[in-house]
C-alpha cells in the first residue's frame, strides 16, 4: 500500500500522490446512514414487478434457497470490500481502488462502466416512477408525447420523471446532510411498512397457497430455478458498494468496521425483505396465479380483502422504495465524477466542492442533467442498457476481489480492517462471485438460443468506446489535471 499521511486539521487519510481539490467533501454520514445507503441503494422497487417470474422458474422453495445463497456470498464479498476500503478511504471506491492498483488506464474503464450505471439506474427510475403512479391513479395518464423503436413515451412520463430528477439533484447540491436525512426517512419507512405487509401476508392468507414449494411453474425441479435466482442475486443483492461511496464523508466516530457491519446488515436485510414478500405473496394467493402478472405483488396483496387497500399501499412502498434507490444512484454517479476529476482524468470543475453545502455540486448537475436525457429516450432504450450495466456492476464483485489480492500481494501493511478468516475467505468470497456471474452471463445466452445476447453487444461496445474515448482524451487530462 502507499504509504499514508493523516491530516491534522481534518482526520482523513491522503496519498502523497492523490490530486486533492482544496475543498473536502463535508464528513456528515453516521454509521445508521450507511445502512439506509446500503439498503436504499439494493432494495429498489424491481420487485414488484419480477416477484411472479422468480415463482415461475423456482417455486417458493427455490426462490428461498437462491437468496439465502446468494446473501452468504454477497456477505463473504463485502467483508472483502471492507478490506479495501480501509486501504483506501477517499471518494471513489472501485474506481480508486483500480486506480491505485493497476493505473489510470483500469481506473478509467471501472469508472466508465459504473457511471453508466448508476446514470442508467437513475432514468430507470425516473421511467418506473411514472408507471407506478398510474397503477395508482390511472387517470394521470396525459398521451403518448413520441415513440422510440416503437415504445411509447408519455407525457406524463416525461413530467414525473423530469420533477423527480430536479427533486433529488436539489436534494443533493443541498448537501450530505440533506440526501442523508431523505435516505434515513425514505428507508425506515420502507422496511416498516413492508415488515407489516409480510405480516398481514402470513396472517391473512393461508400456507396451504405455498403449495407445491419445490416445482417451478412449469412442473419441473427447483434446482434449476435457485441457479438463477442465485444468479439475479449479483443485481438485486448487489449496490451495497454505495456506502463506500460516502467513505470520506463520514464521521469521525465511524470505523471502517462499522461501516462494514452495516453493509453487512443491509444484505441480510435486504434478503431477507426478498423472501418475507415472496412467501407473503404466495401465502396470499396460490402463487401459480401469480405468473404472468404485470404487477403481482400488488395483485397478490389485494387479493386479501379489505377493499384492496393492501395492493395500493404496496404500491406506495414501491414509490417510495425506487426514490431511495434514485437518491443512492445519484450519490453513487456524483462521487465517481467527483473521484475521476480530482485524479485528474475529467475536468477539474467536477472535482469542486461547495463551501457552502459541502457537496460536489457540478457532479451533482451532471448526474440529474444525464438521467433527463436518459428518462428522454424511453424504456426501449433504457431496459437493455441497464440489463448490460448490471453485467458490469456484476464483473465489479470479481474484478475487485482481483484487486484485494493484488493489493495483498504488493503491500504486506495491516490496514485498520481485515478481511476475516483472511485468503480463505477471499477465495470463496471470489468463488462464489465468479459462479454467480458465469450463470448470470450464459442464461442470456440460453434464452436467445444460441444467439449473441443484445447485452453482451451493448457491452463491448461501450467498453470499445471507453477505450476510443481515452486514447482521444490524453490532451484534455493533461489540460484539466490538477498539480
Amino acid at each position: 500500500m502507499d504509504s499514508l499521511d493523516t491530516s491534522q486539521s481534518t482526520g482523513r487519510r491522503v496519498t502523497p500522490e492523490d490530486r486533492l481539490v482544496d475543498a473536502l467533501l463535508r464528513r456528515a454520514v453516521g454509521r445508521g446512514g450507511y445502512f439506509t445507503l446500503a439498503f436504499g441503494a439494493m432494495v429498489g422497487s424491481g420487485w414488484v414487478v419480477v416477484l411472479g417470474d422468480w415463482l415461475r422458474v423456482a417455486g417458493p422453495g427455490g426462490t428461498v434457497v437462491g437468496f439465502i445463497v446468494g446473501a452468504i456470498v454477497m456477505v463473504l464479498i463485502c467483508l472483502c470490500y471492507g478490506e479495501l476500503a480501509a486501504r483506501f478511504s477517499t471518494a471513489g471506491a472501485e474506481f480508486l481502488y483500480t486506480l491505485q492498483t493497476f493505473g489510470p488506464r483500469a481506473g478509467f474503464m471501472v469508472a466508465w462502466f459504473l457511471t453508466l450505471f448508476a446514470v442508467s439506474v437513475c432514468a430507470f427510475e425516473a421511467i418506473a416512477c411514472a408507471w407506478l403512479l398510474r397503477g395508482l391513479l390511472p387517470q394521470m395518464a396525459l398521451g403518448t408525447a413520441y415513440s422510440i423503436a416503437g415504445a411509447p413515451v408519455s407525457w406524463d412520463a416525461l413530467l414525473v420523471g423530469v420533477g423527480g430528477a430536479l427533486t433529488i439533484g436539489v436534494l443533493h447540491c443541498r448537501g450530505a446532510n440533506s440526501a442523508i436525512a431523505f435516505q434515513n426517512i425514505a428507508t425506515y419507512g420502507f422496511i416498516i411498512v413492508s415488515a407489516l405487509l409480510i405480516c398481514a401476508g402470513w396472517v391473512l392468507g393461508t400456507s396451504g397457497n405455498l403449495r407445491p414449494l419445490w416445482v417451478t411453474g412449469a412442473g419441473t425441479s427447483w434446482i434449476g430455478g435457485a441457479c438463477w435466482i442465485f444468479a439475479t442475486c449479483a443485481y438485486f443483492l448487489n449496490s451495497w458498494q454505495t456506502a463506500l461511496h460516502a467513505i470520506e464523508e463520514r464521521r469521525s466516530n465511524v470505523t471502517i468496521a462499522a461501516i462494514v457491519m452495516s453493509m453487512v446488515a443491509s444484505i441480510i436485510a435486504g434478503s431477507l425483505f426478498y423472501i418475507g414478500i415472496v412467501c407473503a405473496a404466495a401465502s396470499a394467493i396460490p402463487w401459480q396465479k401469480l405468473m404472468g402478472r404485470d404487477l403481482p405483488a400488488a395483485a397478490a396483496f389485494r387479493s386479501l380483502g379489505l377493499h384492496g387497500v393492501l395492493g395500493t399501499i404496496v404500491l406506495i412502498a414501491a414509490i417510495v422504495s425506487l426514490f431511495k434507490t434514485w437518491s443512492a444512484m445519484t450519490w453513487i454517479g456524483s462521487r465517481l465524477l467527483f473521484a475521476q476529476a480530482r485524479h485528474g482524468l475529467l475536468p477539474g470543475a467536477l472535482g469542486v466542492v461547495s463551501p457552502q453545502s459541502g457537496a460536489p455540486r457540478t457532479a451533482v448537475l451532471v448526474v440529474t442533467a444525464l438521467a433527463i436525457l436518459g428518462l428522454a429516450l424511453g424504456r426501449a432504450a433504457i431496459l437493455p442498457i441497464v440489463d448490460m450495466v448490471s453485467i458490469c456492476l456484476a464483473l465489479s464483485l470479481v474484478f475487485c476481489l482481483i484487486v484485494l489480492m493484488r493489493r495483498r500481494a504488493l503491500d504486506a501493511t495491516r490496514p485498520s480492517y481485515m478481511v476475516p478468516g483472511g485468503t480463505t475467505t477471499i477465495v470463496a468470497a471470489l468463488a462464489g462471485a465468479v459462479a454467480m456471474i458465469g450463470v448470470a452471463l450464459v442464461q442470456p445466452l440460453i434464452q436467445g438460443h444460441g444467439r449473441i445476447p443484445i447485452e453482451w453487444a451493448l457491452l463491448g461496445s461501450w467498453g470499445m468506446l471507453g477505450l476510443i474515448i481515452w486514447n482521444l482524451s490524453g490532451w484534455l487530462r493533461r489540460r484539466f489535471a490538477r498539480t
